[in-house]
């Protein structure tokens, strides 16, 4: 060490590591999380235990494609979606996609589109527009968006979930 300043090896520690991922970096492939709490319809909180990053950090998630009443919207459709969202999800082990273009809010959460473990090809995003527990959001692109849309006509034609309620939100 003898020559180099203390300060030129902290330089280069640093640029040696500025390539790697960091220890909070996710890595947006297909892969299995754990739903540790539904925050209402379309919100969630997930962790990644098989994932290179570190195994207790968790990552608040919307659905992608989806948007369900919230506090204030609807409340009576707000408690109905919650309900069967946490019926659905919560504590589960569950497998994520990611879209081909956004991937988190402009506040940081991820966009997700989920499916359970065992049925890979059930999109649950997909079953929450065609039961009626939620709607496609008009101004946000996403890959299955064209699908998600006929599965929302035909749920408001048949006034699936909240389409038929006397609170239904004014979409």
């Amino acid at each position: 060490m003898r020559g180099f300043s203390r300060w030129w090896w902290i330089g280069a520690a640093l640029l040696l590591s500025a390539g790697l991922p960091s220890a909070h970096a996710l890595v947006f492939e297909p892969q299995v999380a754990v739903v540790t709490r539904v925050v209402d319809g379309d919100t969630l909180v997930l962790r990644f235990p098989d994932a290179p990053q570190r195994p207790g950090v968790e990552y608040r998630a919307n659905l992608l494609g989806v948007d369900a009443p919230g506090r204030g919207e609807a409340e009576c459709a707000a408690a109905y979606v919650a309900d069967i969202a946490h019926r659905l999800l919560q504590g589960r082990r569950v497998w994520v996609e990611w879209d081909s273009r956004d991937r988190r809010t402009g506040d940081g959460r991820l966009l997700v589109y989920i499916h359970h473990l065992d049925e890979r090809d059930a999109d649950l995003n997909a079953t929450y527009i065609e039961q009626g527990w939620g709607w496609v959001p008009r101004a946000y692109p996403a890959d299955r968006k064209v699908q998600y849309l006929k599965l929302e006509q035909q749920a408001r034609a048949a006034q699936r979930g909240l389409w038929g309620m006397a609170c239904a939100p004014a979409r």
